[in-house]
């Protein structure tokens, strides 16, 4: 039996706030220019295990990160990448989820498809199996 999907425009990635801030601090600074792993490294305050982590969630998320020499630079723009990059679990109740459904607009729809996945029981499966007859001959 098939299941029916639901297309992802981005990967489920569950990340921290402090992580989330890190990335966008990130993907900030080389908007504003080309820099080299070391200055990155100091201004973010990370390890280089780290950094390499960020920049493959960020190619996950579809983030293209180039590099020019020693020089990494964003080859989109910062309104493309924030458009991307994960944001953390606003941790919303269900009546939250249910208001924010309500409003106009394509992401107010999105978090409806999500509501209604939730809250109503997914449908009944048709049985393949033929029922016995009770009526014994």
């Amino acid at each position: 039996m098939k299941r029916a999907t639901i297309p992802r425009r981005r990967p489920v990635v569950q990340i921290t706030l402090a992580r989330a801030a890190r990335l966008h601090r990130l993907v900030s600074t080389l908007a504003d220019g080309p820099s080299v792993r070391e200055a990155l490294l100091d201004r973010l305050t990370i390890g280089l295990r780290t950094f390499y982590r960020e920049l493959d969630l960020l190619k996950r998320c579809g983030i293209k990160i180039g590099r020019e020499g020693k020089a990494y630079r964003l080859k989109s723009t910062m309104q493309e990448a924030e458009g991307r990059l994960p944001f953390p679990d606003p941790q919303l109740s269900f009546a939250e989820m249910a208001e924010l459904a309500r409003h106009p607009g394509e992401v107010a729809q999105r978090l409806a498809e999500i509501y209604r996945s939730v809250v109503q029981p997914p449908p009944e499966p048709k049985s393949k199996r033929r029922k016995k007859s009770l009526d014994p001959k």
